[in-house]
């Protein structure tokens, strides 16, 4: 009876009792301590207008945070921010030191570490400055021929930044096109190459160029050209009988020329029989120009016998 009455008496205090014990026991559970990094990112405000910021500055922190876990979750998932106020900024470097005390976190929490905790910001007086834009072009075109000229449209830009920065500058590159195997005039939509730079484009970020490609022209020696005779009366012989002809004119047309497309000839229809050094007439296909014959004299050899 005694036993009974140890487990029935106040019964329901006992069972509260229980129930307050097992929640406090997973309250505990859930309450294991950790320690996680949590990126904080940075945030500028009240730059004054006649300043620039003239270094790389990183655009997160990193605080290594310990407490509950449970807690710490939570704080990750909200959107934590580091506020720079630069108020009162004057030129010259800012050092911005970081604290724990810096950043409101639940009670319970602790920052332990700050990753970087000193942030330099280089403040430099602001310069504008129109500047023309240069096209740079990569590789070559396509054998036997050549970039005529390039035009840019807009041709320049505006730009601020810091003065000891944008005084140097004296154009601002494009970035690369690239000319591979081109053959005919192309137009491309480019932006600025702004790699290592640290500006602000005021004006037009994207440019229209217009590479304008042409037939390169050249020259091309024809070797083993026929000469042709017009013959009179008598019976001719001609040493030698074959000449080699320099041609000018456009590389790829040239590649493809034949033989049979240049004319290379005599007249000795009114010779009479004797001896005779001669120089042979040329005539170029249409878009060619001759720049010389090889050899430039042709022995030539009248008989005394007549034609049938």
């Amino acid at each position: 009876m005694l036993w009974k009455d140890l487990f029935l008496k106040d019964w329901l205090l006992k069972i509260l009792a229980l129930s307050f014990s097992v929640l406090l026991w997973s309250f505990v559970v859930g309450q294991e301590k950790a320690e996680i990094g949590i990126p904080v990112p940075l945030e500028i405000v009240n730059l004054p207008s006649n300043l620039v910021i003239a270094n790389d500055i990183p655009s997160s922190i990193e605080i290594r945070v310990f407490g509950p876990r449970s807690i710490i979750k939570n704080i990750a998932s909200k959107n934590l921010t580091k506020v720079i106020d630069l108020k009162d900024a004057t030129p010259g470097k800012e050092l911005i030191h970081l604290a724990p005390d810096d950043f409101t976190l639940p009670r319970g929490l602790k920052v332990l570490r700050i990753k970087p905790n000193i942030i330099e910001i280089e403040l430099q007086p602001l310069l504008r400055k129109r500047l023309q834009v240069k096209p740079v072009l990569i590789n070559a075109v396509a054998r036997g021929y050549e970039v005529e000229r390039v035009y840019v449209e807009p041709r320049e830009t505006q730009v601020s930044g810091a003065a000891k920065e944008v005084s140097k500058l004296k154009y601002l590159e494009l970035n690369p096109i690239n000319l591979k195997d081109a053959r005919e005039t192309f137009t491309e939509e480019v932006g600025l190459n702004l790699q290592g730079l640290h500006l602000t484009v005021e004006g037009p970020s994207k440019f229209k160029v217009t590479v304008f490609i042409r037939p390169a022209r050249g020259e091309k020696k024809i070797h083993h050209v026929p000469i042709r005779l017009k013959k009179g009366q008598y019976k001719v012989s001609i040493w030698p009988t074959e000449v080699s002809v320099k041609l000018e004119g456009e590389k790829p047309a040239l590649d493809k020329i034949k033989i049979e497309e240049i004319k290379a000839s005599l007249d000795v229809s009114k010779l009479k029989p004797g001896s005779y050094t001669l120089a042979p007439n040329t005539q170029a296909p249409a878009g060619f120009i001759c720049k010389g014959i090889t050899p430039k004299k042709i022995r030539v050899r009248v008989k005394r016998e007549k034609l049938r």
